[in-house]
């Protein structure tokens, strides 16, 4: 297939003249704009066009949750975010029991050959804090246990990204355990100082999660201010940031403030969606388990 008169946007801008040569669904040649007759044109009459999205936090959509650790339900949440341009995708659990957890991980292994989109599993929970937790279950959460984090690490071949609350007690070596497994590490669902933020950072925390939702801000320590872990994410060049560009999750003023001090490259965007994602409006569904 043969893309001409597009907009093709790129990292640093959108340009034009330029032709996208497909095979089998995948990006083969862009090259200089002809008119030359060819098999499979497609004129995009100057419409926009992108690399398939990758996301990197999706718990569900269509009434189905990653947590029900089906190929049936990871198909339908695939299908659907396919439909808005999502090419490949993190299935990401909940904070769940463990055995819950590896049970979604194993089910991943077993088809994610068969469902393309599906590029690993993001781990959220049950490494958080109580008071940060969100939606989350309180019920489940859990401190970083040295048996907690070796089940994991069993499982490092599909296990792609975790969110962990680096103030826990045993959560900078589960960080430095998990990064040299390479699995991409985020700050989340945290109460953490900048002092904790900074030590996590250093034994491998790279990004955090959903920035500005369910995590420490600046606060006062004695007759001082200090920053917690949004703050931290903010001044830090190294750290890349999730955000929920919905509109709702985080104001346009927020927003902003965001670009300003990350710039394009330092933010990840991200749907964070749930089984409600694709329904119509007043649907009940399950939310990790409980009826939203």
């Amino acid at each position: 297939m043969i893309f001409r008169n597009a907009r093709l946007i790129f990292s640093d801008g959108i340009r034009e003249g330029l032709e996208i040569v497909t095979q089998q669904g995948k990006i083969a040649e862009i090259r200089q704009q002809t008119n030359a007759p060819a098999n499979g044109i497609a004129n995009l009459d100057g419409n926009y066009l992108a690399p398939g999205f990758v996301d990197l936090h999706v718990h569900g959509a269509v009434g189905r949750d990653t947590m029900e650790a089906s190929e049936e339900a990871f198909r339908a949440i695939c299908d659907f975010h396919a439909s808005g341009g999502t090419t490949s995708l993190l299935l990401t659990t909940a904070t769940a029991p463990l055995d819950a957890i590896v049970d979604v991980i194993k089910a991943v292994r077993n088809c994610r050959s068969s469902i393309k989109q599906i590029a690993g599993v993001h781990v959220e929970g049950p490494f958080i804090s109580k008071i940060r937790r969100g939606a989350q279950p309180a019920e489940f959460i859990q401190n970083p246990l040295p048996a907690s984090v070796q089940r994991l690490l069993e499982h490092a071949d599909v296990i792609k990204r975790i969110t962990i609350a680096p103030e826990l007690r045993g959560a900078l070596e589960a960080i430095e355990k998990f990064h040299a497994q390479e699995m991409s590490v985020s700050g989340g669902h945290s109460d953490a100082s900048d002092d904790e933020a900074r030590a996590a950072l250093t034994q491998g925390m790279c990004s955090v999660t959903h920035i500005f939702n369910c995590m420490s801000s600046a606060r006062r320590r004695g007759v001082y201010r200090v920053a917690g872990l949004l703050e931290f994410a903010l001044s830090e060049p190294t750290v890349l940031c999730e955000l929920i560009a919905d509109g709702y999750h985080v104001s346009a003023t927020l927003m902003k403030m965001l670009y300003r001090a990350k710039r394009g490259p330092g933010i990840c965007l991200v749907t964070d969606a749930t089984a409600g994602a694709g329904l119509p409006d007043g649907s009940r569904f399950s939310l990790f388990g409980n009826d939203a």
